[in-house]
């Protein structure tokens, strides 16, 4: 009974040390991506957010919930959600090299 108790105690020990560091390592992924991001943007290969959310207020006027920059089928997107002076929450997916909106989804 008591080599189980000092398994289970080892167990858990181990499963709070991987959340504590995984929860610490969040910030360092985040600025991973921003520094993806600024890197590509000063190649050339992006227009900046500045540039993308000038480009789509007048059509798609709110607040900016959220953006994700991501890579899909082998373009980068820009996926940026926004609350509508409507009440409605649109998500955006535009090419962040020619700031083309590709399509627009709402969310229920």
């Amino acid at each position: 009974m008591k080599y189980f108790q000092i398994i289970i105690k080892r167990v858990l020990t181990i499963a709070f040390l991987n959340v504590v560091l995984f929860s610490l390592m969040q910030p360092v992924l985040a600025d991973d991506d921003y520094i993806e991001a600024r890197r590509l943007q000063d190649a050339g290969e992006i227009l900046s957010l500045q540039v993308i959310l000038g480009n789509i207020k007048s059509e798609y006027p709110g607040k900016v919930l959220e953006v994700e920059l991501e890579k899909e089928e082998g373009d980068i997107v820009y996926e940026v959600e926004i609350l509508g002076a409507d009440g409605i929450v649109r998500e955006l997916y535009i090419n962040a090299k020619t700031g083309k909106i590709l399509s627009v989804k709402e969310d229920d």
